[in-house]
């Protein structure tokens, strides 16, 4: 039986004491703000990192470049944990995949077509597990029904085989928990219903089919590895072990909270930090907010309300919020922002969660944030 609940929203309204300097100045009641992060940064087209140090004198970039390659801003990638991958279309039409390991400083490239140079063939999502990288795609047909398929690379050094499992309907997304890949797909030839497939990583073998119905937005794995299906007035749970499905939320009208719609997530254990769509909430088009499972609760923490306008126009020059990400050890809430203008940079501050929500500090970047991986 499905539990059916209603979510609501807070609005984090951070009222905050301002000095002369304004609300942006560092904050000294925590004795000690130690963290290092990895965040991902985009400019001009290309994707680097930038390694920050942080403590309770503010945050600075760490001089040391890193390991991570250079690479094409793509908008196939996936992230497992400590790693990212990315897709790239190659001038041949052959594809290939690029998965950084931050906290084993590797990266593997592997070539994702190589027997059939065929332009027309268009990739709809990556995953990746262990040395094993995954690829959704469509095969067009002329005068036929399209041909879907999901390709398992072996990332094995020197190894080019691969796997292709057709598939029955056109895949939409990936992704892997449980040492399986999940596919969400969508029946558009009949009933334009989506389904939720789960493949055996190793053989390639179909296990399961779960009918999850119209409107789905995207899957995502939680902080427990289940898969949570999101729908724009609802969510749902999917046991990524038994594929039963578990509790269904729904949500008020006008009290979604849109993290379907996300381009990027931080999952803790029972919570997501997303950037959302502000709507009406404020003047940015996207806001950082918190979403809480256990309690159904959404928590937004708005711009204008922890910060002055003369801050935000000119001291920050925020134009919007394009990541949120979370500091367990410190519990700090990260958010990443592009800064006004076409000079391609951006923005990381740090601020206190609720119950006592606080600025902290901010570090201007050069390159607009897309991710954060906590070292």
């Amino acid at each position: 039986m499905k539990t059916y609940l209603f979510a609501c929203m807070f609005i984090a309204c951070l009222v905050i004491g301002c000095s002369e300097e304004g609300v942006g100045d560092k904050i000294d009641e925590s004795p000690s703000l130690l963290a290092d992060y990895t965040i991902l940064l985009q400019k001009d087209g290309l994707m680097k990192t930038v390694l920050l140090n942080a403590d309770s004198d503010g945050i600075s970039v760490d001089p040391d470049i890193g390991d991570f390659p250079i690479v094409p801003v793509s908008p196939l990638f996936y992230k497992n944990d400590s790693q990212i991958g990315f897709y790239s279309t190659k001038e041949n039409c052959s594809g290939s995949i690029t998965v950084h390991d931050f906290g084993k400083g590797t990266t593997v490239l592997a070539t994702a077509f190589t027997e059939d140079l065929n332009c027309d063939r268009d990739v709809k999502s990556i995953a990746f597990y262990g040395n094993k990288a995954l690829l959704a795609y469509t095969d067009p047909k002329v005068a036929k029904k399209d041909d879907y398929y999901v390709r398992i690379l072996d990332l094995s050094e020197d190894s080019n085989s691969f796997k292709d499992v057709s598939l029955s309907k056109k895949p939409i997304q990936l992704l892997v928990s449980s040492n399986k890949a999940f596919v969400l797909c969508l029946d558009a030839d009949i009933t334009n219903k989506y389904s939720l497939m789960s493949l055996n990583i190793d053989s390639g073998i179909l296990i399961h089919e779960v009918v999850l119905g119209t409107d789905v937005l995207k899957i995502s794995k939680d902080g427990m590895g289940n898969i949570l299906v999101s729908y724009p007035h609802l969510h749902n749970y999917v046991d990524a072990d038994t594929m039963i499905l578990g509790v269904t939320t729904n949500y008020m009208l006008g009290k979604e909270p849109k993290f379907g719609y996300a381009k990027s997530e931080f999952f803790g254990e029972q919570t997501m930090y997303y950037p959302m769509e502000a709507g009406s909430n404020s003047s940015y088009p996207h806001i950082a907010a918190v979403y809480d499972f256990k309690e159904n609760l959404s928590i937004l923490y708005i711009f204008e309300n922890f910060l002055s306008l003369e801050e935000r126009n000119l001291k920050y020059e925020i134009e919007d919020t394009t990541m949120v990400s979370y500091d367990a050890k410190n519990n700090l809430i990260l958010i990443g922002y592009s800064k006004k203008g076409s000079s391609g940079k951006g923005g990381l501050m740090r601020i206190k969660p609720i119950p006592d929500p606080k600025f902290v500090d901010n570090i201007n970047l050069d390159g607009i944030p897309m991710e954060l991986f906590p070292n």
